[in-house]
């Protein structure tokens, strides 16, 4: 009987959740091996290149990545609203054509934001005070910018569920980078082959996805993609391009505070403080992580359901995972604040512990983030994605328009309190507009031939 109703238990909960749960336990799995093995990797670099070595790395990285962020508009989100429209009205023409559409943007916009970033590189240098070695490294890293061509691959695995393969592929490049991590260390390598490790696994990451997406696309779509004309995707998706525009510039705008930060504080504070923000900035990106299944997960349902017209499949949704979120986050900051000192000491070494306070602060950001990242893709599966890009771009303008006179003046705590500020603010934004856009949404309408009364 206890097994009967444990699984009936079960049953209600999956349910509860439009049956998600699967998937998301799939991908939180996956989360929390990569999260264990990417703060076990960072303690070993740590441990073998010291915090100037980190910070180093951190900016090398932090050029084209920005610029990637920033350049290539990404037709994931469409790929997967758009697609669920035309699967729902099940136009497999359409469906393919869309893809094609993705994967010619994704080539290009590669290929243009890593010219962008080449023709810039002299001057980031400047900016950086970088050494030649240390300016060759970087221009080896924006070469790599033409490799990121994955936006589209990930979608397709999102719209076919196969949410397994998209953690396998995360899962063996993290562990693949740990033991070589491990072996550089050992042998006693230096900041250089550390580099090349980091350039291998950025590379890596984006072909396999690619390749085991186009894979996948071949056995669930019969038929031909890329020799469909791209005639014709205009009409079939109306408005489109313009919510490729309003849903990159989120993203843009949401990343750049964890971007931009780096690299502007390049120029600010020295490679000592930057190693241990960084250190901090990736505690907290492993505990954002907790919540990425869920996004991954949630935003092809969502815009499905709405493309059903179950708007209050996406209501109830939203308040459970928030709900859920907000629970963990609960837990998580007392953790932290009690068994942090001891953390920081095991994983990093005692120098770092000036790091403390950073990471608590970046636990509270994190912790805001979670609770309200479901908002971000509810938003712009119900079509407001106009709403949602203003609350990200004011957040974001905040964080910058304080960032150098706060650091100037506090240090370098000062750009994690910020990070807690901006979260607090596109949290509460969000809150709001979904709030709006769901009495809209439920508020009756009066047929027009209903007279009114009242006149």
């Amino acid at each position: 009987m206890g097994i009967a109703r444990s699984r009936s238990a079960l049953a209600r909960l999956g349910d509860s959740f439009e049956g998600l749960l699967p998937h998301i336990g799939v991908l939180l799995s996956a989360n929390v091996i990569i999260v264990i093995v990417g703060l076990a990797t960072l303690s070993i670099t740590t441990h073998a290149i010291g915090a100037v070595g980190i910070g180093l790395l951190a900016v090398i990285e932090a050029y084209p990545r920005t610029l990637d962020q920033v350049l290539r508009f990404e037709p994931s989100q469409a790929v997967i609203r758009y697609g669920n429209r035309a699967r729902v009205a099940g136009d497999d023409e359409a469906f393919r054509r869309l893809i094609k559409f993705g994967t010619v943007m994704d080539v290009l916009g590669a290929a243009v934001a890593a010219l962008l970033a080449l023709a810039a590189l002299d001057l980031a240098s400047q900016w950086f005070d970088f050494s030649d070695a240390e300016r060759h490294m970087m221009m080896l890293f924006v070469f790599a910018m033409f490799t990121f061509v994955s936006a589209t691959s990930i979608s397709v695995l999102r719209l076919t569920s196969r949410f397994d393969l998209y953690a396998h592929v995360l899962v063996g490049v993290a562990v693949l980078r740990l033991l070589v991590s491990a072996a550089l260390w050992y042998v006693g390598a230096g900041i250089e082959a550390f580099f090349y490790l980091l350039l291998f696994t950025a590379i890596a990451e984006h072909l396999v996805m690619f390749c085991v997406a186009w894979f996948i696309l071949r056995r669930e779509v019969p038929g031909p993609i890329l020799s469909l004309p791209l005639k014709g995707i205009l009409r079939e998706n109306p408005k489109i391009l313009s919510f490729i525009f309003n849903s990159n510039m989120n993203v843009i705008a949401r990343n750049s505070t964890r971007r931009f930060d780096i690299f502007i504080l390049g120029g600010v504070v020295g490679y000592a403080d930057i190693g241990l923000y960084q250190i901090a900035k990736r505690v907290g990106l492993a505990a954002t992580r907790l919540s990425r299944p869920m996004q991954f997960v949630v935003f092809p349902a969502l815009s499905q359901f709405w493309e059903r017209g179950e708007g209050m499949k996406i209501v109830k949704l939203v308040l459970r995972f928030s709900s859920v979120f907000a629970i963990i986050a609960v837990i998580l900051f007392p953790l932290f604040a009690i068994w942090g000192e001891q953390f920081i000491t095991v994983a990093f070494g005692e120098e770092f512990i000036a790091a403390l306070p950073l990471v608590l602060l970046q636990i509270v950001a994190a912790s805001l983030f979670m609770t309200g990242g479901i908002l971000n893709s509810a938003l712009l599966s119900i079509g407001r994605d106009g709403a949602l890009l203003g609350v990200t771009f004011t957040a974001s303008l905040l964080f910058f328009a304080l960032l150098i006179p706060a650091v100037s003046l506090y240090g370098i705590v000062a750009a994690s309190w910020l990070h807690v500020l901006v979260n607090l603010v596109w949290c509460g934004g969000c809150v709001y507009f979904f709030a709006k856009a769901v009495n809209l949404h439920m508020k009756p309408k009066i047929p027009d031939d209903v007279e009114d009364l009242s006149l």
